[in-house]
C-alpha cells in the first residue's frame, strides 16, 4: 500500500514539474517547481530514498527564496553558495548519519542528484526563462539514473517528460522569440540594399 501511495504522489509531482517548463516567466517556473518539490519530498520519503527526500526538502526552501527574486535579499548571489554547501553536506550526511552503505555504486548514485540540484540552482538564478530551460536540461540525466536505481516511477517519468517539455518549450517559445528578433537572410539583404541605396542618394545630393 505504501508503494502504491508513493508512486501515486510521484506521478502528481511529475505532472506539476513537467508543466512548469511550459511557463513563460522565471517566477512561474520556480513556483510550480516548489509544489513539485513538496510532493517529491513525500514521495522519496515513502520509498526510503534518503538523498532524494533530503534534496527535495532543500529544494522547497530554494524555490521559496528564488521565487522572491524581485526582493533584494532573495536576489543575492550568496544563495547559490549556501544551497551548494547544503547539497554537499546532505551527500556526506547520507552516509555518515542516515545509514547509506559506502560502496562504489552508492558513492556515484548518491552524487548524481547533487549534481542535478547544482545545475538547477544555477538555472534558477537566471532571469530569462530560456536560460532556465537550457541549464535545467543538464540535470535531468543525473536524476533519471538516480530515480531508476531507486525504483521511482514518478521520478523517472518526470525526467523523461521534463526533457521533452524543455525541448518543446525551447522550440515553442525560445525559437519563436529568436526568429522575431533576428532578421532572415532575405530581410538582412534587403536592409543592407536599402542602406546602400540611401547612402548613394545622399552622396548624389551632396
Amino acid at each position: 500500500m505504501t508503494e502504491i501511495l508513493a508512486q501515486g504522489i510521484g506521478l502528481v509531482a511529475m505532472a506539476i514539474g513537467v508543466l512548469s517548463y511550459q511557463q513563460k516567466t522565471q517566477k512561474k517556473i520556480v513556483l510550480m517547481q516548489f509544489c513539485s518539490s513538496v510532493l517529491f519530498t513525500v514521495h522519496f520519503g515513502l520509498l526510503r530514498a534518503v538523498m532524494g527526500c533530503l534534496l527535495n526538502a532543500i529544494g522547497i526552501l530554494r524555490a521559496a527564496i528564488f521565487s522572491q527574486r524581485e526582493r533584494k535579499w532573495a536576489a543575492h548571489p550568496i544563495w547559490v553558495f549556501v544551497f551548494s554547501f547544503l547539497f554537499f553536506l546532505t551527500y556526506v550526511l547520507s552516509f555518515a548519519m542516515f545509514g547509506t552503505a559506502v560502496t562504489p555504486e552508492n558513492l556515484i548514485i548518491e552524487f548524481l542528484p547533487v549534481f542535478g540540484m547544482l545545475c538547477t540552482t544555477v538555472a534558477y538564478r537566471c532571469r530569462e526563462a530560456r536560460l532556465v530551460r537550457v541549464l535545467s536540461l543538464s540535470s535531468s540525466p543525473a536524476w533519471l539514473t538516480y530515480n531508476l536505481w531507486n525504483r521511482s516511477l514518478g521520478g523517472a517519468l518526470t525526467e523523461i517528460f521534463t526533457i521533452l517539455s524543455i525541448v518543446i518549450g525551447m522550440l515553442r517559445l525560445d525559437r519563436r522569440k529568436r526568429a522575431a528578433v533576428v532578421p532572415s537572410k532575405c530581410e538582412a539583404a534587403e536592409m543592407q540594399f536599402a542602406d546602400t541605396d540611401t547612402a548613394c542618394q545622399e552622396a548624389l545630393q551632396e
